[in-house]
């Protein structure tokens, strides 16, 4: 194995150890915003799963925003409003703190380019958010269980 290839075989590693050091705090994120769709029964788990898969597709916060801005524009009946407001609320921070966690963790680990990175870092994070939201979404609906989650956001 190349220098080369050994330097990026240990940024990719790294990378993935620092991003896994921010999974709770997504799942804390997701279960807050999940929580937002209490009471809205019209929302279905169809319309969070194309949210994940424009998401998914594009690898873009601003392209994703996009799709949750038409939602709430198209949504006659609100749901949308509160829930997709607080998404993308949570996507800005996302890149602010937890993308900045990660690339803090990342210069520890002595890896050079760890700014560069951001644009995929947080596109990572909002892709795990939101895969995050659509299981609890799924839980919650299916099991009246939005206390649960309630419970959950407040462990420290």
């Amino acid at each position: 194995m190349d220098q080369q290839s050994s330097d990026e075989l240990r940024r990719e590693l790294a990378l993935d150890q620092a991003i896994g050091a921010q999974l709770d705090a997504l799942v804390k994120r997701a279960n807050r915003a999940v929580l937002q769709l209490r009471g809205k029964e019209k929302m279905e788990e169809s319309q969070l799963r194309n949210l994940l898969d424009a998401a998914m597709e594009s690898g873009s916060v601003e392209v994703t925003a996009g799709f949750i801005r038409y939602q709430i524009g198209r949504d006659d009946k609100n749901i949308w409003k509160e829930f997709g407001h607080h998404v993308i609320r949570d996507l800005g921070e996302l890149g602010r703190e937890e993308t900045g966690k990660v690339v803090d963790d990342l210069k520890k680990l002595g890896i050079a380019d760890a700014d560069a990175l951001k644009p995929r870092i947080q596109a990572r994070l909002m892709q795990l958010y939101l895969g995050y939201i659509n299981r609890a979404f799924v839980y919650a609906k299916k099991t009246n269980g939005f206390d649960h989650l309630k419970e959950v956001v407040s462990v420290a």
